[in-house]
């Protein structure tokens, strides 16, 4: 009996006890919050917790190591030596990280996008200098950082506004150094529309921000607001696309500055162009060719970068050709006298290009391009104008990728350049029109670690 009644009561006793424990605060840990992938948008994409966001980070390491022999810079008036070659650096060095994120929400109207690409570099020695830098018996250069917005956009339901890639020039830029064609690394800011018709027909438009191409009018330009009309009509299928492309626009000058009068005069402007890529896998799986050709009237930043024929264009940063430097234009004066009786034309021009990759096997490839410019400012009766400039590179380069999204590549590149004046100073003559005629090579390694 006292057996039972103990039993009964420490029953009682658990009983009670696991009822008041029941109430006590549980100290159970949370369960763990993990990464939920998104595989909506393809790899490496994942949900903001909380969120049907999905977003993607990217990026990449560079640094690059470049020689480029000095050529000696001569004035288109006197035929004078601006700079001797030996003045000139000749190796320069630059390391460059760049992000990217990409975050998507799904909307009945597809997917609303933010696109941010942020790109910082450090740079040095010809990747820094202009002929001005340096003094005539001495040097000056210095380590230069900065940070160029690449991307910073939103794409939704066809629209892009903000900065995206330009939507005239269509070849890749595959080269370490300057390309025989346009291309806008720093992006271009515009308000995009691009309609997709199916069977890989789709076709852009575009307001783009005139100042952000190359060859701006400095003296007498529009002001900042003006834009260009951007167009492509795009062929995409299996074996590669096809485009044309086109845009249009006004150079202005200021008649008050020009020629006396009030107001101003406008010139019309356009370029026009098309672009063939095709894939090669009868010659190798991953090899590809880009063939492209333009043509302008006043729209130079068509057919290269900014900074002139000599230096073919900002990609190669800073001078490779030397000579007389160009400083072209996309409108010329033909006659008269600025501020009085000053008469202008604009500047024609065209190019073709070609650029071919080729798998030697999997982890060697190598890039090859050739490519030739000509440009043809109008008819001047003003001293020391200039002429036509000529203009044909052809470069290559072997690219090991020990892992991937790593490259170790070489490339080498020749450039040579053939100008003419119109109506040259006498001195200039007299001493022989040097430096219309030149020639450099430029060399670079890079290394890059992309994620």
């Amino acid at each position: 009996m006292l057996t039972k009644t103990l039993l009964s009561s420490a029953a009682v006793i658990m009983a009670v006890a696991g009822a008041n424990a029941a109430d006590l605060p549980s100290k159970k840990a949370a369960p763990a919050t993990y990464v939920k992938i998104c595989d909506a948008y393809g790899a490496g994409f994942f949900y903001i917790p909380g969120t049907d966001t999905c977003v993607k980070l990217g990026g990449y390491v560079r640094a690059e190591y470049q020689y480029t022999p000095g050529k000696d810079t001569i004035s288109a008036s006197t035929g004078a030596m601006q700079q001797s070659n030996q003045l000139q650096s000749t190796t320069g060095y630059e390391t460059r990280g760049r992000i990217d994120v990409d975050a998507r929400t799904p909307t009945a109207m597809g997917a609303a996008r933010t696109f941010i690409r942020l790109r910082g570099a450090n740079t040095s020695g010809v990747r820094n200098e202009t002929i001005t830098d340096k003094a005539a018996y001495g040097m000056s250069d210095s380590a230069t950082t900065g940070l160029t917005i690449e991307s910073a956009m939103v794409q939704w339901a066809g629209f892009t506004f903000g900065v995206a890639p330009e939507n005239y020039a269509l070849m890749p830029s595959f080269m370490y150094n300057a390309n025989p064609f346009a291309g806008f690394p720093a992006g271009m800011k515009q308000i995009a529309y691009t309609a997709t018709f199916g069977g890989g027909v789709s076709a852009t438009i575009a307001l783009e921000d005139r100042k952000d191409f190359g060859y701006d009018q400095t003296a007498f330009d529009r002001v900042e607001t003006a834009a260009n009309i951007v167009g492509n009509v795009r062929f995409d299928q299996a074996w590669g696309f096809a485009a044309v492309h086109a845009m249009v626009g006004n150079n202005s000058l200021n008649d008050t500055v020009t020629n006396g009068a009030v107001g101003t005069t406008t010139f019309g402007s356009y370029a026009v162009g098309a672009t063939v890529s095709y894939k090669l896998p009868m010659i190798a799986a991953g090899d590809q060719v880009w063939i492209g050709a333009n043509y302008t009237k006043g729209m130079i930043g068509s057919l290269l970068s900014a900074g002139g024929l000599s230096n073919i264009g900002t990609s190669n940063d800073r001078r490779l050709l030397g000579g007389v430097v160009r400083a072209d234009t996309n409108v010329v004066q033909t006659g008269g006298v600025v501020g009085t009786s000053a008469t202008y034309d604009s500047t024609t021009g065209w190019n073709l290009n070609a650029v071919f990759t080729h798998y030697w096997a999997a982890q060697w490839r190598s890039n090859f391009s050739a490519g030739y410019v000509s440009i043809s400012p109008p008819t001047s009766t003003v001293a020391s104008t200039w002429g036509a400039g000529k203009l044909w590179e052809v470069s290559g380069g072997v690219i090991y990728s020990p892992v991937k999204d790593m490259d170790i590549g070489l490339e080498v590149q020749y450039a040579n350049l053939k100008n003419t004046m119109q109506n040259p100073a006498a001195a200039f003559v007299t001493a022989g029109s040097p430096g219309l005629n030149v020639n450099n090579f430029t060399t670079k390694l890079r290394v890059e670690r992309s994620f």
